[in-house]
């Protein structure tokens, strides 16, 4: 469907300022797009042509950034991910590495300490050289 004079979206100022409190509050784009409702590539548009409407833009994605990333759950991933370092986010992320190292340590018997781990001895044929740099980089 083409867009002309009769059937184009209009973009006038109340649904700029909708569409970038949408977005300030953390709802991305498209969904921001549909419930102003515009077709979702008319803000890229006015973005491209508008300088002003592109900064306005730029600190409500900017907005919207942070508040998602103040909702998110306090945990391992916001730990590693957003630098969280309070006492919760530090806490699960010290849980999820000492469960990960517990995983990957074989099972000892008991009164034994774990096995070491497997060593595979390369030896290389003198004749063949280039088998040894198949053998090494497997």
């Amino acid at each position: 469907m083409t867009y002309n004079a009769l059937n184009r979206d209009v973009f006038d100022e109340a649904k700029r300022q909708r569409y970038l409190d949408l977005v300030a509050t953390g709802m991305n784009l498209a969904d921001a797009a549909k419930a102003t409702p515009i077709h979702h590539n008319v803000p890229r548009r006015h973005e491209r042509t508008d300088p002003t409407f592109a900064q306005a833009l730029a600190d409500a994605k900017a907005q919207g950034k942070k508040v998602r990333q103040e909702n998110l759950a306090h945990d391992e991933y916001r730990y590693n991910c957003l630098g969280c370092r309070c006492d919760i986010c530090c806490t699960a992320a010290r849980t999820g590495r000492a469960a990960r190292r517990a995983a990957a340590q074989p099972e000892a018997a008991e009164g034994q300490s774990a096995p070491p781990g497997q060593v595979h001895e390369i030896r290389p044929e003198p004749e063949s050289f280039p088998s040894f740099l198949l053998a090494r980089a497997s």
